[in-house]
């Protein structure tokens, strides 16, 4: 315990914590992406899905333990991997010369806000647990279901079609994948696997998985907002944009409304 320590309070040690902890995020989001695509096979699909989760383990652990489980192994890994950056950045601050002229900070957005996207990638956990898992935080379009534990695509359908709560699901991706793109070099880096003859193709899968990502997340938001993906319910209207005037008599079915 003690060498684990003292190799964590290296430079060194504390790259190779991001590193490990980074591998763990872009595990876990990968996954957490592909299930989230279930959406555009139907609501049926993408709650099965969610249940098969619950079901991993079941007769050795019960039901729904294995998802803790792989959550707590997620938010550790997360504020450990947040701690760690702030505590190299600090760390490369003390270290660089103090006279304006000597430095020459030429790193990329995304390096600079590492330790902001970070930050604000683990307050999103904790929103987005306590919104979709808990259900302590529940803004719902006007018409759309309450939440209800297991109906995971109507929770969707619901939030995402006030366009604040889709817009914000949207803005956050964009610093999820800021942080994916810059620690994924970082990665390669701390491994040892760059190099100048191939540090251009290291950069462009980076770049490539974060795109790829952004698009894969926001998708969902996206069209659940926008309508291009079917309602839970199939009585709910999707072409009821706006409600309805005084002189129009109200539908007692409810659609999708302005959030």
């Amino acid at each position: 315990m003690v060498r684990l320590l003292r190799f964590y309070q290296s430079s060194v040690g504390k790259k190779v914590v991001v590193a490990v902890t980074g591998a763990i995020m872009y595990g876990f989001i990968i996954g957490h992406m592909l299930g989230n695509l279930k959406a555009f096979a139907g609501p049926s699909a993408l709650d099965q899905y969610a249940e098969m989760l619950r079901e991993i383990g079941e007769a050795f652990i019960g039901h729904g333990t294995f998802l803790w489980i792989a959550r707590a192994v997620l938010i550790v890994a997360i504020v450990l991997h947040v701690v760690t950056i702030i505590q190299l950045v600090r760390r490369n601050r003390r270290a660089q010369p103090t006279r304006p002229s000597m430095r020459r900070n030429r790193s990329t957005l995304a390096a600079k806000w590492m330790a902001i996207s970070g930050t604000l990638i683990l307050v999103f956990v904790v929103i987005h647990l306590a919104q979709f898992t808990f259900g302590w935080i529940t803004p719902h379009a006007a018409g759309t279901a309450d939440f209800e534990v297991g109906k995971v695509y109507s929770n969707l359908w619901g939030a995402f079609n006030i366009w604040w709560v889709a817009g914000f699901y949207v803005f956050m991706m964009v610093m999820v994948c800021m942080h994916v793109y810059h620690g994924a070099w970082s990665m390669f880096q701390t491994l040892g696997l760059d190099a100048p003859g191939r540090n251009k193709i290291l950069r462009g899968s980076a770049a490539a998985t974060a795109i790829i990502l952004f698009l894969g997340f926001s998708a969902v938001p996206i069209c659940m907002v926008t309508n291009a993906i079917g309602a839970p319910d199939p009585e709910i209207s999707s072409e009821v944009q706006d409600p309805p005037r005084p002189d129009q008599p109200k539908l007692e079915t409810g659609g999708r409304r302005e959030g």
